[in-house]
């Protein structure tokens, strides 16, 4: 681990990224051919090549303060970089973010998050698009960075392991290269399961406990009309909990047997939601015999593996009440029954 991965967590009150940005901002401003090299990463998303000239960390654009404003040799913006761990998306990204792109330019507003949630940030950016007046085009994937086009504007999201490993790459300078490193040594950190100092807020706000409550108790309520619509049992089976899990067993189908509840480690990890469906397919009670759990990932949307343990994700919905929420989990619910019946018709 790396100095500033060691110290950062213990000596700022501000966060781990605030301090990333910063580092981040010193790293590309000190290194014309480091700042380059980002510029041409971007441009793989078709954002046309530019000279970088100034760039700034968390200049005011209207009411919003992107953490990186990088312009061309000419004064105009080309490229706003939002850098995040864990923290969720603000009101205003990034919707606000695009409109301050220039409209007559090619730019782009560029999302740089942990590896493992890449993919689910990237879907909530694109449902945050869809809630307003912005028309993403087509996703375009490539290994490393995922994009879409609004006329002249890109919206983009990539790793911290890609960025920084790109731009590692290039330096010549010995300096360079340590803070690069340094950099590299603060976002593994982030990305470790190592216990984060507690922020005073975190400890005080009984918000988060009424949350994570909230939670829980939407687990019998979704479970309940999932067995009223005639899609589920839950006869001779128990709730089953763990130390970051709380959930209860049931049957789809009275055939497909899975857990539903929330998972805070996946949760973690994958962003996307607290509720998950669990399966495992190698067992008897799964009802899917001789697959696995990579093989029946491409049936259900966002679904994830680990551990040959299946993970189907049941998103809350957001902006509405509890009724509501319910409405959509147990829809949700009847959309994954359907596939596992339609996969394994004759079980």
């Amino acid at each position: 681990m790396s100095l500033l991965g060691h110290l950062v967590p213990r000596i700022t009150s501000i966060g781990a990224e605030p301090v990333a940005t910063q580092a981040l901002a010193y790293i590309l401003s000190a290194s014309a051919e480091v700042a380059i090299a980002f510029v041409e990463f971007v441009s793989k998303t078709g954002v046309a090549p530019f000279t970088p000239g100034a760039i700034t960390a968390e200049e005011q654009h209207g009411d919003d303060f992107p953490d990186l404003t990088i312009r061309d040799t000419a004064g105009k913006v080309r490229i706003l970089i939002e850098n995040k761990f864990w923290a969720g998306l603000t009101d205003s990204q990034p919707v606000s973010y695009l409109e301050a792109l220039p409209h007559d330019t090619s730019s782009a507003v560029v999302f740089v998050v942990p590896k493992r949630r890449v993919y689910s940030l990237w879907g909530e950016l694109e449902e945050k698009c869809q809630d307003s007046t912005v028309e993403l085009g087509r996703k375009e994937t490539e290994s490393d960075i995922t994009w879409a086009r609004t006329g002249n504007r890109t919206l983009a999201i990539t790793s911290w392991d890609q960025v920084l490993e790109r731009l590692e790459h290039v330096a010549t300078q010995d300096s360079i290269g340590q803070d690069i490193n340094q950099l590299r040594g603060l976002t593994e950190r982030m990305n470790t399961d190592e216990f984060l100092p507690l922020r005073e807020d975190e400890v005080t706000d009984v918000r988060v406990a009424r949350r994570l409550i909230n939670y829980s108790q939407l687990i019998e309520e979704i479970v309940d009309r999932t067995i009223a619509d005639g899609i589920a049992t839950k006869k001779g089976l128990k709730p089953a909990h763990g130390y970051t899990t709380a959930g209860r067993y049931l049957r789809l189908y009275g055939k497909f047997g899975l857990w539903l509840g929330v998972d805070l480690k996946a949760w973690r990890d994958w962003g996307i939601t607290p509720i998950w469906l669990k399966q495992y397919p190698r067992s008897p009670f799964a009802g899917v015999p001789g697959t696995t759990s990579h093989q029946n990932m491409s049936l259900f949307d966002e679904a994830q593996a680990r551990k040959d343990l299946l993970y189907i994700p049941v998103r809350l919905k957001a902006g509405v009440g509890r009724d509501r929420v319910i409405d959509d989990a147990v829809r949700q619910m009847h959309s994954i029954a359907g596939r596992f019946l339609k996969a394994w018709p004759n079980r």
